[in-house]
This record gives C-alpha cells, structure tokens and sequence, in this order.
C-alpha cells in the first residue's frame, strides 16, 4: 500500500506596507479586490526585508518536519502531516517550542518611508504571540490580522530585553537587524495558538500580519523666486519666506498614486523618499522638493 506524504499549512506571516500598497492617498484596504491585485501584482517584501531563521530554528525546522517558504508578500511554515492525517504533524510539536526568524532591513531608505521614530532605528523590533518575560505587561503581542494595527515603536524591546535576545539569537555585530519574529505553538491567547490541546495544527491555519503605515510628512517647496500665495492655495509662507513654501497639512508618502496640490494653477510634483529632514525644534518631518 502506497502513502503520499502531505505539507500542510502551520502558520503565516504576511509583510504588508502602505508605502507600497497605498496609491496617494487612497489606502489599500479601500481599493477593490481588482485594485488591490494590482497593487500586489508590483510589490514584493522581499526588496524591503530579509528574513532568516535562526541557528537553532533551523535545527527546529530540520528535525520536526517543517518547511519554510518565502514569497511576495511574506512567508509560510508547513509541516508534514502524520500517515493518519486529520491535521497531526508527523512530529510531535511541543507547546513551548518556538520558531525565530532574524528580520534585517534591506532597504537604507526604509525609514524614511516608514512611520517610525527615526531616533529608534537601530533598536530591536520584537513582533511574537508571547510576550517576552523582560517586558512590561502591556507590551504589544502579534495578534491583530489587519492592516489597522501597524508595527509602532510599542514592539521595541527594554535595554535588558535586547542584550538578552542579541544573545539568545546569536546577533551578529555589524548587521542591519530590525528585530525577531518568534512564533510559539502556544500564544498568550487562545486566539494565537498554532496547535490545539491535541496537538494538531489548528486549521485554518493562523495568519499574522506585520503591517508597516507609511510616514506622512509635511512637503517644503523651495524656489529660486518669490512666489505668491493666495488663500486658496494648498501652501503656504513658510516663516513668511515667499521662496520656502509647505503644505497646510502632511501627506502620506506612497510609490505610486499622485496626490494633486496647486500653487494657482500649477499642479506641483510629489516628493521622492530619497531626503526627508526632520526639525529637531518642533518635532515636523518635511520632504523637500526643489522648483
């Protein structure tokens, strides 16, 4: 008697960014499904950031059966199902056992369009279903599957927290790491387990979602000439300089989608992410754009 072996579905991290997904200021999650496609047919995680399993969850991989597999939008872990099926990995999978994945940044201008504090870069992200014991009660777990409940400067680890964790992960010095997702087969919550009391994957299997809001900033218009300013206008004086204008609000930085602002008659052009300036006095981020 013949048996095919299965791999079925543990769990799923999606990596979702609004600078790539949002179009100006329409937001991914109000687009169509038509709209959204098309969004996603152009965007890959994979450019922005790496992950990696740890040393000791690639012998964790290796030695339960399990399989890692990245794609655009995130990763998947699948594991191979027992001969007798009904969702029971063919290794038994501890309520304690958990699986880390290194998170590095890819892109050096991840910051500048993504909604964190830019004093924090360097610090440790840790995104988890288990609160880690080195930190505060209301530390934030991985639970919300929506894009509403992005990834914020809550996620970064304590001073002690970090010195344990570069030492339980073996950081490597000199690595542009983010953070470490860790996922335990048993969360905080009933919501977040991976596997039931049985034992077996819980089916559907859980989706996490590591959601990234893109930086909204206030855009300085820099001219060779003075320049008039009606009322009406989408600007303004910057400190009353007729060739320093900003906008009257912040806008959201997004690669594709325009964002339609007049000076007049004059439709004027959307930032790049290449320069932002942060002003240290009164806490604004500008994005400058030279006319």
């Amino acid at each position: 008697m013949a048996f095919s072996i299965q791999y079925k579905q543990l769990f799923r991290i999606d990596i979702l960014h609004r600078f790539f997904l949002d179009k100006g200021s329409v937001r991914f999650d109000s687009m169509s499904e038509t709209e959204q496609l098309r969004q996603l047919k152009e965007y890959d995680s994979r450019f922005i950031l790496d992950i990696v399993p740890s040393e000791d969850t690639m012998d964790r991989l290796n030695g339960h059966s399990l399989l890692l597999k990245r794609n655009s939008t995130g990763f998947t872990i699948w594991y191979k199902e027992a001969v007798e099926g009904h969702n029971q990995p063919s290794v038994a999978l501890d309520d304690n056992l958990f699986l880390t994945f290194l998170v590095r940044i890819k892109d050096p201008l991840f910051y500048n369009y993504t909604e964190l504090i830019l004093e924090n870069a360097g610090k440790l992200f840790y995104l988890s279903n288990r609160k880690p014991d080195t930190e505060i009660s209301s530390f934030p777990l991985l639970d919300k599957a929506d894009m509403d409940h992005p990834v914020d400067d809550k996620f970064i680890l304590s001073a002690d927290g970090m010195k344990k964790e570069k030492v339980q992960s073996r950081l490597k010095g000199g690595v542009n790491y983010f953070g470490v997702i860790r996922i335990f087969m048993k969360g905080d919550k009933n919501s977040l387990h991976i596997t039931d009391t049985q034992g077996k994957a819980v089916s559907p299997a859980k989706k996490f979602i590591l959601a990234f809001q893109n930086r909204s900033t206030i855009w300085r218009y820099i001219y060779n000439t003075p320049q008039q300013v009606k009322p009406a206008d989408d600007l303004l004086l910057e400190n009353g300089n007729p060739r320093i204008l900003v906008t009257k609000k912040i806008h959201p930085l997004t690669r594709s989608g325009f964002i339609s602002l007049k000076l007049d008659k004059d439709e004027l052009p959307n930032p790049t992410v290449s320069m932002i300036k942060p002003d240290q006095s009164t806490h604004k981020i500008f994005s400058e754009i030279y006319m």
